[in-house]
């Protein structure tokens, strides 16, 4: 058993000069523990200071809801501090005396109150999974400012969400399977929902998702129990005129709905009571699903069993949290290969939140000056980012204003969202109903816009029409069509501008895009789209770029910011290379967030892509030199909100590196405007200002390898087949890229080809483009050994491509023989990957563009000698194996590339031997997250 702390001092002197007492260490403690627990009072916590349950003593007890969070605090930040705070935070947890608690170490030397206020203290999470697991604590700093937010977002950590969606998708299919087809179709139609494609399967997923909005209310509706008969409606806000409610009140219990032998009725009864008071988008939604269909004995078994299944979503501690609202629909929901909608990560929500609303952007003190702040999320999903901005308002603004009239200022004037799913409006809605159950929004902004093709025929893309400022927005809860075209000064137009556009918005490939409609609504949409997006900076291969300049027609004009997840691809892709011009020549960008944590690139759920977060703010300053971009890499992405808080504080006050966190660098405005923004590409900023560098020419003479080279064909197996067998032709390529079998400069053949049927002019054709020097079309930078090689004839390639130098004076032998040695150097490693395309980091696929940009020696300035010492290099190394590039700085045939480019390009051996052990580091290299240099 833990000792019991002692009685709380009532010596008002210790209160307010400790260092006047002589006091022993557990009341120096717990006079910082009253000091604590005042702060957070301050800051709008429910904090009790020595708080004594059950016979024993929680240093300071605060509620967040309906959890409990027992802060363990101990003076010192030494290891063995450190380890006895955490022994008493899982000591609580183990005598089930909290819900959650945090580990806390003040520093040394706190003898006054006001030392509290800005003190940084040490904090660690502890909850009963990872007291079960037995995981170790993960230690993060904060001051009183921060360390609130921290305690909000803690219950977060409890339970499991993904586990908690899984098991509500797989009660919500058993649901489906107790509906006929044709109560399947009605309530996709109810709900206007399309199939997607004919097919059981299609009518299957349209009628989950219906029954998912009837689970979401279930479960607000449990929410709302215990506050519904304190909030009856003075009026009526199901009548237009607002006439005095005259109904019977409260509504009955989302429990005993369910307990009832007519779910669907009797909720349907309870909902429509509830709408008296508001929470239309939520309500009025579920009541078309439930009456869908007749209540015959089928619909009421797949009713009970959603009511039941959300009840007990419900029942979880942190069963509402809207980081589970977000994972559960994009469980439930397998549409995001097809709209291009991915949920925002709450650690990632968090994290762009903090960032793109800083303490600047308003006065926090004055009510009426964040009241007036507009906030809009034009791709708003289920509200993440919306909730996560509302949070980070919470926090900054001061805490002892009304918290309902708080949360109906935010929803109601401050945050605004739109998007083309209705499911997930539905949830959006009753994610900031979250902000506060009890408080009846009546003008909550979330907004649904047609995306598809209506009764005239005419094509709309959503709240991308907002372009065109002629949105069509549908009504609650089902309209079969749009029902209210955006002008000016409609209520839905008026949230705009906007102080903050925050946005993840879709990016789906083009080939994908609209298949939920048929062959002639598509070619309809193509038309719109190629109309709405003339003259504007956006590649229509992927059409999530326009959201960003949808962001500027959303925009304040004296002050606005653009916060967005976006595809890493777009800070190095050439389709994005005119969005970012365009965004670097209105606004000043600010911040960029990638992650190089193997385990975690991406910063939504559902995609394995690499992904970042963006910052840009409007920029007033004329033609003044704008300040450099932040480009933060980071090595471990935070897989928490309250990981995300410390994350955002270190790169706030330029602490990124010394807490480990990953590294930052400030790249100059001047490449920011050319569309330069290559410090993405590397953890290590050595190896991004290397590269631009040698792109420049800095390094040595150079020039792109497109200028100087043909090129065979990058793709022939469309038209040609692999045999076993010689052909008639005589054709071979280099099919395969074996690592166990590619491991040298001078490669063989792998492959006999023949030309499909059908195919043989075409393949003539390629057959004429054949080469002896190969790039790769992708490789597995982990096992990777050759970068590229020479083949003992000349072939076509299919992993690979022909590339066919030529430099007036030199033989074509030596130069193909000079390329390849270049290319296999730490230099040319460097060169391949320091502008690719980095969907995936570990795995880069090179496109012909890629490959034609890649920075190798300009011969024809240096002169035919550079290329006869590399080709020299080439002939005495061409056999010996390479080893992996994970391993690249212990490799002496590296090595010896390494010296020849050195001699041959004049370039210091020590810089390139910092450029070998850094790449050998790289954790798109390895694969691993990143260990510090070899």
């Amino acid at each position: 058993m833990m000792p019991k702390r002692p009685a709380a001092h009532s010596n008002p002197r210790i209160l307010t000069e400790l260092g006047e007492a002589n006091l022993t260490t557990r009341e120096h403690e717990h006079t910082l523990n009253v000091w604590l627990a005042e702060l957070l009072s301050q800051r709008g916590l429910d904090a009790k200071q020595e708080h004594a349950t059950g016979g024993r003593r929680i240093d300071v007890l605060i509620s967040v809801g309906s959890a409990r969070i027992a802060l363990e605090a101990e003076q010192g930040q030494s290891t063995a501090k450190r380890n006895e705070a955490v022994r008493d935070a899982d000591a609580r947890l183990a005598q089930n005396l909290a819900d959650c608690a945090i580990a806390i170490c003040y520093p040394d030397g706190i003898t006054r109150k006001e030392q509290m206020r800005n003190c940084r203290v040490l904090w660690a999470i502890r909850s009963p999974d990872r007291l079960r697991q037995g995981a170790a604590p993960i230690w993060n700093e904060a001051d009183a400012a921060e360390l609130p937010r921290v305690i909000r977002l803690a219950p977060m950590q409890l339970g499991n969400p993904d586990h908690t969606a899984a098991s509500l998708s797989d009660s919500l299919d058993v649901a489906v399977s107790y509906l006929n087809k044709t109560q399947r179709r009605f309530l996709a139609q109810q709900m206007d929902l399309p199939p997607y494609k004919t097919g059981a399967a299609r009518w299957d997923r349209a009628a989950k998702r219906a029954l998912l909005v009837v689970a979401t209310a279930v479960m607000f509706h449990s929410r709302l129990d215990y506050h519904l008969e304190g909030m009856r409606p003075e009026y009526d806000n199901r009548i237009l005129d607002n006439a005095p409610f005259a109904g019977e009140w409260p509504p009955q219990m989302a429990q005993h709905c369910a307990d009832s032998d007519n779910q669907a009725s009797d909720f349907s009864r309870a909902w429509n009571l509830i709408l008296a008071l508001d929470y239309k988008p939520i309500f009025e939604t579920a009541r078309a699903a439930l009456q869908a269909c007749p209540p015959d004995p089928a619909f009421t078994n797949a009713i009970r069993e959603t009511a039941k299944s959300a009840l007990e979503v419900a029942g979880n501690i942190a069963g509402l949290r809207h980081d589970l609202m977000g994972r559960i629909f994009h469980k439930v929901l397998d549409t995001a290969r097809y709209d291009g909608s991915f949920y925002t990560s709450t650690p990632a929500a968090t994290l762009l939140a903090t960032l793109a609303i800083d303490e600047d952007m308003r006065d926090w003190n004055d009510a009426d000056a964040v009241a007036s702040l507009r906030i809009v999320d034009p791709a708003c999903g289920t509200g993440t980012l919306l909730m996560a901005a509302a949070e980070r308002i919470r926090d900054l603004s001061p805490q002892t204003r009304d918290d309902d009239a708080f949360a109906q200022a935010l929803v109601e004037q401050v945050l605004s969202g739109y998007d083309v799913n209705l499911t997930a409006t539905h949830m959006a809605a009753a994610t900031l109903g979250l902000l506060s159950p009890t408080t009846s929004f009546r003008k909550m902004k979330i907004g649904r816009a047609f995306l598809g093709v209506d009764e005239e025929g005419d094509a709309y893309l959503g709240s991308l029409e907002f372009l065109d400022l002629k949105p069509k927005m549908m009504s609650w809860p089902n309209a079969a069509r749009p029902v209210a075209q955006v002008e000016n000064g409609d209520d839905m137009a008026r949230s705009e501008p906007a102080d903050l556009v925050i946005m993840n918005p879709p990016f789906t490939q083009h080939d994908l895009r609209y298949q939920q409609f048929d062959d002639a609504e598509k070619w309809t949409m193509r038309q719109r789209e190629k109309q709405i997006f003339r003259n504007k900076p956006v590649h229509l291969s992927s059409i999530g770029n326009a959201f960003l300049v949808l962001a500027n027609y959303l925009r304040k004009t004296e002050s606005s910011a653009v916060a967005s997840v976006l595809p890493t691809a777009t800070a190095t892709h050439t389709t994005s290379l005119a969005i970012r011009k365009f965004l670097a020549r209105d606004y000043h960008v600010e911040t960029i967030v990638t992650s190089h944590d193997p385990d975690r690139i991406y910063f939504s759920e559902n995609t394995t892509i690499g992904e970042m977060l963006l910052v840009c703010r409007l920029w007033a300053g004329g033609n003044t030199i704008k300040p450099p971009t932040r480009v933060v890499n980071l090595s471990i992405n935070p897989e928490t909100p309250a990981d995300a808080i410390s994350v955002a504080n270190a790169i706030a006050n330029s602490t990124i590196e010394s807490q480990g966190y990953g590294t930052v660098q400030q790249w100059p405005s001047s490449r920011i405007g050319k569309g330069d923004w290559g410090a993405v590409q590397f953890l290590s900023p050595y190896l991004c200002e290397q590269f631009f560098e040698l792109r420049a020419g800095d390094a040595f003479q150079s020039t792109a390898l497109g200028n100087i080279s043909e090129w065979g064909s990058a793709n022939i197996r469309l038209t040609f087949s692999r045999s076993e067998m010689p052909s008639r032709e005589g054709m071979t390529a280099l099919w395969y890229h074996k690592t166990d079998v590619t491991q040298s400069l001078a490669a063989k053949t792998d492959a006999h080809i023949t030309a499909k049927e059908g195919k043989g002019t075409q393949a003539e054709r390629m057959w004429e483009q054949r080469g002896r020097l190969m790039l790769p079309t992708r490789v597995h930078l982990s096992t990777v050994r050759a970068l590229s090689v020479r083949l003992n004839q000349r072939a076509l390639g299919s992993a690979w491509v022909p590339c066919k130098p030529e430099v007036s004076g030199i033989d074509v032998d030596t130069l193909e023989k000079a390329l390849c040695v270049y290319l296999n150097s730490s230099v040319g490693v460097l060169a391949m990957l320091g502008d690719r395309s980095n969907k995936t980091p570990t795995y880069p696929q090179f496109s012909m563009a890629d490959l034609h940009k890649i920075p190798v020696p300009d011969f024809a300035a240096l002169g035919e000698a550079a290329a006869l010492r590399l080709a020299a290099e080439y002939d005495a190394q061409c056999e010996q194996a390479l080893l992996p590039l994970p391993r690249m700085n212990a490799d002496p045939a590296r090595a010896a590339l390494d010296a020849a480019v050195c001699d041959a390009l004049s370039i210091d051996a020590e810089r390139v031997a910092t450029i070998r052990r850094h790449l050998a580091a790289e954790p798109s290299v390895t694969g691993r997250r990143y260990a510090g240099l070899g």
